[in-house]
């Protein structure tokens, strides 16, 4: 049986920018690229875990805002 069954797979703004080590409000601009991995619930945002560490890797060396 998988361990981490209660392991989230999806962060919030706060969260996301907190792993990132950046501001909640860099992080709204950010989900804003329509590449970024997140998915939108009407004004709810989660944020892909996995995902992120991929595009973080991609768009290095990139200028965003």
């Amino acid at each position: 049986m998988n361990e981490n069954i209660n392991e989230k797979i999806g962060l919030n703004i706060a969260e996301a920018a907190n792993l990132m080590g950046i501001s909640k409000n860099l992080m709204a601009e950010l989900v804003k690229y329509p590449d970024f991995p997140c998915i939108k619930f009407k004004r709810r945002i989660v944020i892909n875990k996995k995902m992120l560490q991929d595009w973080f890797d991609k768009n290095s060396g990139r200028f965003f805002i």
